[in-house]
């Protein structure tokens, strides 16, 4: 059966029943997504059609007929995914946490394991926020320059070593501030979304703020040691890098 799916205002399709079972599991067609093939009179929520779909396996997926809510890996039971952790593909309940961070530990099978980011997909998510957070700092650079030539160092001296001293001050606030942020809210940086990794806890939960803020200064440690601290990401069985290590964090798939 050949069917279409609704992205924002575009309508995407054909696609047969194996490939929307695949972006079912991935978490791109969900319960209120709006799903279409030639037997149907009008567009539905998938969540109310799954039942009627041939092959489909919505709790594969975690998918349930109610918007918001999803199938948990573990006991197959139904919840609010605001009291669940999203870890890779799979939807755990806070009941099954353990066993599920148990699982991962002794390295067994789970539905949906996560898969992680490897040095290179990595680097170019690094690569990319330093040209985002490069492109500030050159204008800030640019401001500095129009006070120096405008005179301001010449009615006080101590102001050509002040200057400076804030504004790069100012720039090391200025990464701080859009890494933490970043990873606090969204679990990915502007870097990071363009290359589909995020940043989660090792039991697969949300970053907290403080730990993304710590993590943006202990990255500093990766670097001033040769940068070893991120090529270690290279060799590590789980993809981590000094200051993964340091702060618990896994980057894994999006």
């Amino acid at each position: 059966m050949q069917w279409y799916y609704a992205d924002g205002e575009r309508q995407i399709g054909p696609i047969s029943d194996e490939v929307l079972q695949n972006l079912v599991n991935r978490g791109k067609i969900e319960a209120g997504t709006l799903i279409w093939n030639s037997t149907m009179t009008d567009w539905q929520a998938y969540g109310k059609v799954v039942g009627r779909v041939s092959g489909a396996m919505p709790e594969a997926a975690g998918v349930t007929g109610a918007p918001g809510e999803s199938t948990c890996s573990e006991c197959r039971r139904t919840f609010s995914r605001d009291d669940m952790i999203h870890y890779g593909d799979s939807w755990v309940c806070a009941n099954c946490k353990p066993l599920f961070v148990q699982k991962l530990k002794e390295g067994m099978s789970v539905a949906g394991g996560m898969e992680y980011a490897g040095f290179w997909i990595r680097f170019g998510a690094k690569f990319i926020d330093g040209i985002i957070i490069g492109i500030v700092n050159t204008v800030l650079s640019m401001a500095l320059g129009f006070m120096m030539a405008f005179g301001v160092s010449s009615t006080d001296p101590s102001l050509a070593i002040i200057i400076p001293i804030i504004m790069w001050g100012i720039q090391i606030a200025i990464a701080a501030t859009y890494t933490t942020l970043m990873l606090g809210k969204y679990g990915a940086t502007l870097g990071k979304m363009a290359c589909k990794i995020k940043v989660i806890t090792s039991d697969g939960d949300k970053v907290s703020y403080p730990r993304a803020l710590g993590r943006h200064f202990a990255e500093f440690l990766s670097a001033i040691i040769l940068s070893i601290g991120y090529i270690m990401a290279a060799f590590d069985d789980q993809k981590r890098s000094l200051h993964d290590r340091i702060c618990n964090t896994r980057v894994i798939k999006a």
